[in-house]
């Protein structure tokens, strides 16, 4: 899959594959917002129809702002909030959520 940008903030979207889902994700660089990652099951055309919800919702994203999104949100949907409040553990407890949900 190709990856996806998002221009403000400054994002990419991307797929992971774990062991039963897909896991889609859109992350921001440089910002303090959050990991979004939505899950899908393991099978194609599944992967195929979540990708057009996921780029639908992308365009709530891009015109209403976040915070519409957020406050109905669907219920294959995660946030992982970026907390770098101590720059020795920020990544650290961001990949330890991460693989929590994969």
């Amino acid at each position: 899959m190709k990856i996806r940008f998002v221009l403000n903030p400054f994002s990419f979207v991307f797929l992971l594959s774990g062991e039963q889902h897909y896991f889609i994700v859109l992350e921001t660089l440089d910002t303090e917002e959050a990991t979004y990652i939505w899950h899908t099951p393991k099978n194609k055309a599944s992967l195929i129809e979540e990708v057009k919800q996921i780029d639908n919702q992308l365009g709530i994203i891009r015109e209403k702002g976040r915070q519409a999104f957020l406050e109905n949100s669907p219920e294959n949907f995660t946030k992982i909030i970026h907390d770098y409040s101590d720059n020795k553990k920020g990544f650290i407890l961001w990949k330890s959520a991460l693989e929590e949900i994969i």
